[in-house]
């Protein structure tokens, strides 16, 4: 009896050792992706059907090369969709790709040889178009233009073509043929849609693999997926990155490569992303940039020699009004020669006569306000491209003649300081640069540490013997005499912005993108307020404090707010995008409110009612968020001087207007005027979008 019930246990167990065996190796088939299947097939050069060996081909996740023949070999994945071929250098296909189980014939190959010699070549990124079924109008004759004048290898959009209807439009205004360049889509996180069997089918159906490569010249690209979206992604992280590793095995030793996602590496400072157990450092595989859209920014930075590069909008304005652009890339051999953005609908013009003097500085100018002091002007400006060419530089009001310059290592892009002969700016990567403002030597540098790319778009603030700086998603109080670190704060969710801090008694105030206006207590840091109610959160505008009330402008809406508590008092929603960087200028119970499309307006602070308005011309640069178009963009604040008003406008004109907003005179400086002006002594001086300072004789002008 008790022999039998031991044979009984022993066979119970030996079932449950088969059970958990199968079940384990089901789950080690889930994770592994191992299915029964095998995929074969030939690379073959188009018209003389020459074996191409070497030449790598994946099914998504696993990576093979050809033998001699031109043969490859594939095991089943369980994820997999298509067969995928690398296209070498020297060759090119619009057929890269072959759906599983729709290819009766097998799985071949045929590559077209290029003439062209492309050692050295240049691509163009397009991102973010987010056209959502409504068409990308003139955008794809302007990139069609870009391309065909720079003679580019490829355009590459980096993602974000946005939901059902946009994936499916997209594909119609921007390909191969109708572009007569080669273009190729990243998948973008407002790509992942609700259509099909799973949230990427859309985008396979319609675009072809989300992860995949082809080389040009001597650089390996690769286009991976951001592996999360509006819905729940197919291919996950560990999916992407062990195609990744696989992918780079392959690659020859000594090859360049670039890679191209919609947003930025997960370790932007190491360059390495890990699947399981594993990790892969893409620094030893021969990365020399990371390429990629999400943010709607303009930023490059350099990170040990590995570029991490973003570029904003094409359609319109970023998110932290950084102009509309395409960014084109040259390489020359294994190395990048040159990136640099060409802005939508802008041509530089010729400034009209008249002028004192003009100078080009390095770089070019967006929301950084020029300063007079003790007769010098001071100018800091932009470059978002490689190689950097910005610059804090100092010059003589009376001749122009350059007293310093003094080269940043990233754009200063908004307001910077002088006090007690201390010249503070920060950078956009959140570096803090304190200069003798006589000499342009260093006092003292500190970094701070942003939180994400390119969040360090605002202004600095000096007072009381104290710094505030940082970004959307830090802010940063330090020491005017040595930099040392006194507080700060994070606000994880903000974006962004253009939008300046400013100083009220005790508190600081600071605005975001898409997130909160908040009242810090200036010495500690502690949060007095915070609004984000109303719409209050959509905005670029800097706030106004006028008769005891907190005034500023959110998409088309006007608020006055408690500037103790942070309450809404009234708000009126105009009708007029008001999303501009500026703070509005308020006089007698009249705000006059730059505008994105309708030059400057004023308006009845007691009802929000619209009084008057100057229609300035059409925007040479798109700045103001998602505008774009035959546009009357103003982000220059408005000035008083005398009985009248003096202002900046996107079209490159400096106006003059009584208090109706009725022009009474202007002058034409050639290009964008994106900053306050400096005016002193009866003159004006701009710094425009082209880096040139102009010296302007109010009274010749008024004539």
């Amino acid at each position: 009896m008790e022999r039998r019930k031991r044979n009984k246990i022993t066979v119970i167990a030996l079932i449950a050792v088969i059970a958990m065996a199968a079940v384990g190796g089901l789950i080690t088939g889930i994770y592994y992706g191992v299915n029964n299947d095998r995929y074969s097939g030939y690379v073959l050069e188009s018209g003389t059907d020459r074996p191409m060996a070497n030449v790598s081909v994946t099914n998504g996740r696993d990576v093979v090369k050809t033998d001699e023949n031109g043969m490859f070999k594939l095991d089943g994945w369980i994820k997999q969709r298509f067969i995928t071929v690398t296209i070498p250098s020297g060759y090119w296909t619009e057929k890269y790709y072959l759906e599983i189980g729709k290819n009766t014939d097998g799985y071949d190959f045929y590559l077209d040889k290029k003439e062209k010699d492309e050692t050295s070549h240049k691509f163009l990124q397009v991102t973010d178009t987010e056209i959502n079924g409504d068409g990308a109008g003139d955008l794809v004759n302007e990139v069609k233009e870009d391309a065909k004048r720079e003679d580019v290898s490829f355009i590459i959009h980096t993602g974000d073509i946005c939901y059902v209807d946009g994936l499916k439009q997209h594909i119609n205004d921007m390909n191969s043929e109708n572009m007569e360049t080669p273009v190729r889509y990243v998948i973008g996180n407002h790509d992942y849609v609700k259509w099909g069997k799973y949230s990427e089918d859309l985008f396979e159906s319609t675009y072809g693999p989300v992860n995949y490569s082809f080389d040009v010249g001597d650089i390996h690209y690769v286009v991976s997926a951001i592996a999360h979206g509006d819905y729940s992604a197919r291919y996950k992280h560990s999916d992407v990155w062990r195609w990744l590793a696989n992918d780079l095995k392959q690659v020859e030793e000594g090859k360049k490569v670039i890679i191209f996602n919609h947003d930025y590496c997960p370790d932007e400072n190491g360059f390495t992303v890990k699947y399981g157990l594993n990790e892969l450092d893409l620094k030893s595989k021969g990365l020399i940039a990371w390429v990629f859209g999400h943010w709607h920014y303009n930023y490059l930075n350099d990170i040990d020699g590995i570029l991490n590069v973003t570029t904003s909008k094409t359609d319109g304005g970023g998110i932290d009004s950084t102009p509309a652009c395409t960014r084109l890339f040259e390489l020359d051999g294994g190395a990048l020669k040159d990136t640099h953005l060409i802005y939508r609908n802008f041509v530089e013009g010729e400034p009209q006569e008249g002028s004192q003097w003009g100078v080009k500085v390095d770089g070019h100018g967006e929301f950084a306000e020029p300063i007079i002091s003790e007769g010098n002007l001071y100018v800091a400006t932009v470059d978002d491209g490689y190689p950097k060419n910005c610059a804090i530089t100092s010059l003589n009001c009376e001749n122009g003649k350059v007293n310093w310059i003094y080269k940043t290592k990233n754009s200063v892009r908004n307001s910077f300081v002088i006090s007690q002969n201390k010249l503070i700016a920060q950078d956009i990567e959140g570096r803090v640069y304190c200069l003798d403002s006589k000499t342009g030597e260093v006092i003292w540098i500190k970094e701070t540490k942003i939180m994400a790319a390119a969040n360090t778009g605002q202004n600095v603030v000096v007072d009381d013997g104290r710094v505030y700086c940082g970004g959307a998603q830090k802010t940063v109080c330090l020491s005017l005499d040595n930099g040392d670190l006194i507080w700060e704060k994070s606000n994880d969710n903000a974006c962004s912005s253009p939008c300046r801090m400013i100083i009220d008694g005790d508190k600081l105030i600071v605005g975001a993108n898409w997130d909160e206006i908040i009242a810090y207590n200036k010495y500690n840091g502690k949060r007095i307020w915070a609004n984000k109610k109303g719409g209050i959160r959509y905005r670029t505008a800097t706030p106004v404090i006028y008769e005891g009330k907190l005034y500023t402008a959110a998409t088309s809406k006007i608020f006055e707010i408690d500037k103790e508590d942070g309450k809404i008092l009234r708000s009126r929603d105009t009708g007029i995008n008001l999303d501009t960087a500026t703070a509005p200028y308020i006089v007698d119970g009249i705000g006059y409110f730059a505008t994105a499309k309708d030059g400057v307006v004023a308006f009845d602070l007691n009802t929000f009612e619209k009084i008057n308005q100057c229609k300035t011309g059409t925007a040479l640069v798109f700045t103001s968020p998602y505008t774009s178009g035959e546009v009357a963009t103003v982000e220059s604040e408005v000035l008083p001087y005398v009985d009248n008003l003096i202002f900046g406008a996107s079209d490159g004109y400096i106006y003059m207007t009584d208090k109706n907003l009725k022009t009474i005179a202007k002058f034409n400086v050639g290009s964008p005027i994106l900053s306050r002006l400096a005016v002193h002594d009866g003159y004006i001086y701009a710094l425009d979008f082209s880096g040139y300072v102009t010296k302007i004789k109010i009274e010749n002008f008024a004539v």
